[in-house]
């Protein structure tokens, strides 16, 4: 009787099995197949409105992901500071600054002096940039851990789990790497690609050797060629051509940042060639060419290991923080991004299966149109504040009103740092009533929408969507101002008389391209819903199967 059932046995075995390990359509999302490369790759300064201006003259990577991936068209960052640091703490950690206390790339002290993030003596620079001016660098100061420190706790004693975290700049690579992963970034001045010793005891042999072969200074000479021919209609925009309110007075496209530091810059500032090349469409290859170089090394496709990569591009940012969003620079550096992307993708899907592959593409802010040409599209009441001059403004007016001289000390950014020496020698109720007339004296000053004594926002109550409450999410004691200041749309509180910036809440500061590729995992679909950047690496933790951020309290994107 026993033989007769065996088959029965054998085939309801074989069916509970299968059905084990296959998915149905319609379940997908219960049944991920985790990755064992994901890579993230952030444009710094990338905003959302570029995509509908460029998307018609995108041919490669990023038409691939809008093509192709899951797309988030309306992904934000709840901040509002917008910034680098920041930024890329909200894709790392999952959470904002209140916990993690990365409130900015810099903030002025209770002293009065600047304290840098990512400064630490105590990690001294390694590679070309260990010289005695430059300061140590590591994430010490980032008061939770993120998601590379849970990928590389899920190491195992048969498999290792890597995390690397690169970028043109030092501050992208040390908030994604945080404590476990491993930092490196570019030291412009010196021309090669450094890290310090809380990453490394010395530099890796592949660095070194990437380093030896790629020296930037080579790359000096080179003329800057447009993506399409410079009459195409990937220019056609209006202010494409307007160099008024930049802080470069001429065009870096059509020249080689030889002839562009020698004759255009030395007439309007000491900036060196290593500062220029980090603006340049050849930087950002440089760095993907840096992370295919990382990936050889320290990826092995057959064995256990997996890798979490961050590629941070930093070049648009530096650009565009000179030039505007609107000139043609940032665009024709963005179809320069696209091709880079494109052959980097191709790179990504010869080195492993593409089911075993995830790449995403997100910005860690946007960025605000040039004050001055804000005005010139139609809205009127766009101006730039001198933050030297405000600062001025608000000093006379506390010494005409309680007879004190110096009472604000500086402005760093959106935030204002009192003087504590002056302030401690007064009660508390002059201490509160002296911001509050600092308070309300902005709040009347043209530009300025509002502002608020630190502690009181602190312990406001704020729907989460609402602007009040991101700038609720960036206070952190000690590093943020006693005074916090909100400018109106299109208003920029700045020390620079040219330029622009993203220290905004508003959509053209924070809200960023979220796209997120997996063969046969997570593809072709537009998601609408409003979502919030500290999802993704809650939905990441997800994806590669381990520990969400410890802080976060973020869900995972919806579909995921």
């Amino acid at each position: 009787m026993l033989l007769k059932k065996i088959p029965l046995i054998s085939a309801f075995l074989c069916c509970f099995v299968f059905n084990l390990f296959s998915c149905d359509e319609n379940d997908k999302k219960h049944c991920i197949r985790t990755p064992k490369l994901a890579v993230v790759l952030i444009v710094d300064q990338f905003a959302y409105h570029y995509i509908s201006k460029v998307k018609p003259f995108l041919k490669y990577g990023l038409k691939d992901f809008l093509d192709n991936g899951v797309v988030f068209e309306n992904a934000y960052h709840p901040h509002g500071i917008p910034e680098t640091t920041p930024g890329h703490h909200g894709l790392c950690v999952g959470t904002c600054a209140k916990d993690h206390g990365a409130v900015a790339n810099d903030w002025v002290k209770t002293d009065g002096t600047i304290e840098q993030y990512v400064d630490d003596p105590e990690c001294p620079m390694i590679g070309a940039g260990q010289t005695e001016d430059k300061i140590g660098k590591s994430n010490k100061k980032t008061r939770v851990d993120g998601l590379s420190d849970q990928f590389v706790l899920k190491s195992t004693n048969k498999s290792h789990n890597k995390v690397f975290a690169l970028s043109l700049k030092s501050h992208p690579a040390i908030a994604t790497a945080c404590r476990m992963g491993k930092a490196v970034w570019l030291d412009s001045s010196a021309g090669q690609f450094v890290s310090s010793t809380a990453y490394f005891d010395k530099l890796p042999e592949w660095l070194i050797k990437f380093n030896e072969k790629h020296p930037i200074q080579n790359m000096y000479s080179n003329v800057w060629q447009t993506a399409y021919p410079k009459d195409s209609s990937a220019y056609d925009f209006l202010f494409c051509d307007n160099y008024e309110f930049t802080a470069y007075k001429e065009s870096m496209i059509g020249r080689s940042i030889d002839d562009f530091c020698d004759n255009c810059i030395k007439r309007s500032s000491n900036t060196d060639k290593g500062e220029c090349f980090v603006k340049n469409p050849q930087s950002s290859q440089l760095l993907l060419d840096l992370a295919k170089q990382c990936i050889k090394a320290n990826f092995n496709k057959d064995g256990n290991e997996r890798m979490l990569l961050w590629v941070s591009l930093s070049n648009l940012d530096l650009l565009t923080h000179f030039y505007g969003p609107d000139c043609m620079e940032p665009l024709d550096l963005i179809y320069h991004i696209d091709k880079q992307i494109g052959d980097f993708t191709k790179f990504l899907k010869k080195i492993v299966n593409s089911k075993d592959l995830l790449v995403v593409l997100t910005a860690d802010h946007g960025v605000g149109p040039i004050p001055e040409i804000a005005r010139k599209k139609g809205h009127k009441l766009a101006c730039r504040i001198m933050a030297e001059s405000l600062v001025k403004k608000m000093n006379d007016f506390i010494k005409q009103n309680f007879g004190l001289e110096k009472v604000v000390l500086d402005y760093e950014p959106t935030s204002f740092r009192l003087n504590r020496e002056v302030m401690q020698g007064l009660g508390k109720t002059k201490q509160r009533d002296i911001m509050l007339h600092l308070t309300h004296f902005l709040k009347y000053q043209p530009g300025i929408k509002n502002a608020w004594i630190c502690e009181d926002l602190r312990n406001s109550t704020f729907e989460p969507f609402e602007l009040e409450n991101f700038y609720k999410n960036q206070i952190y004691k000690n590093r943020s101002g006693d005074i916090i200041c909100q400018p109106e749309p299109y208003c920029q509180i700045t020390k620079y008389p040219t330029g622009t910036s993203h220290m905004t809440p508003y959509d053209y500061d924070t809200h960023v391209p979220l796209m997120i590729y997996q063969k046969g995992q997570f593809e072709r679909k537009n998601i609408t819903l409003k979502v919030w950047i500290p999802q993704l690496p809650v939905t990441l933790a997800k994806v590669l199967g381990v520990g969400k951020p410890s802080a976060s309290t973020f869900e995972p994107l919806p579909g995921f």
